[in-house]
């Protein structure tokens, strides 16, 4: 089947052929991803993450066609964009302190979020998010003795952490995106989360703001995600 076939079904809902594109491309997006990160398991992650949103905008009916190869590498150099954004908020050191757990607001799954919809979250990060928020934040592990199972640095694993938290809270805001929006204006709906958290760039967000200024639907739910990100748990900035 070609890719513009492929793509058609998995709008359809067929799942099983998104996996013959990701293994597809999978090598492609594998050499592109090395020459946009600096270590292995921040390639591991982007490329996990590209797939993931590329999946999220094909299942809302919106994507490419016959050009899946070049919309993948345009949507991996978007997200490395975006980290490069959230990462300038956050100061290395040299070391990270050990530290003993923490009830603060920052833990991912609080108290107000609808258990749920939080666990369906979860489950649709890359593994190698999940792997690291379940060591840090349920088993509560420090990033120190993370680092030393994973092959990283102590900073590399707060810093890995901290994007799959971020991941995590823009995945909920998703899951309430009604389901029948998501076959509206062709996969906007499916942006509206990350445009609420302040997650793309200049010019998509710009674009994002227009267009839910002008549509009746999309800025009702917007209104809804930015409600329920000022509950979230955490900076929501």
């Amino acid at each position: 089947m070609s890719d513009a076939e492929l793509t058609a079904a998995v709008r359809r809902g067929d799942v099983a052929a998104f996996g013959v594109l990701y293994r597809r491309h999978l090598t492609a997006a594998t050499r592109a991803a090395a020459a946009l990160t600096a270590t292995a398991a921040e390639r591991e992650d982007l490329v996990a993450e590209a797939f993931v949103r590329l999946l999220r905008v094909l299942r809302a009916g919106g994507g490419p066609d016959d050009e899946f190869r070049a919309y993948l590498l345009t949507t991996m150099r978007n997200v490395m964009i975006s980290w490069r954004r959230r990462d300038g908020a956050v100061s290395p050191v040299a070391e990270v302190p050990e530290v003993g757990p923490t009830t603060s607001p920052e833990a991912v799954v609080g108290s107000r979020l609808h258990a749920a919809l939080a666990a369906e979250a979860f489950a649709s990060l890359p593994e190698r998010w999940r792997l690291v928020l379940w060591r840090t934040e349920i088993e509560e592990e420090t990033p120190a003795a993370v680092a030393k199972s994973l092959g990283m640095t102590a900073n590399g694993v707060a810093a890995l952490a901290y994007r799959a938290r971020e991941g995590l809270r823009q995945a909920y805001l998703d899951q309430h995106v009604p389901a029948e929006a998501r076959e509206s204006c062709r996969g906007m709906v499916c942006d509206l989360a990350g445009w609420v958290r302040g997650r793309f760039t200049d010019q998509k967000m710009r674009r994002i703001s227009a267009h839910v200024v002008g549509c009746p639907e999309c800025h009702g739910i917007a209104a809804s995600l930015r409600q329920l990100n000022e509950e979230l748990p955490g900076i929501s900035r």
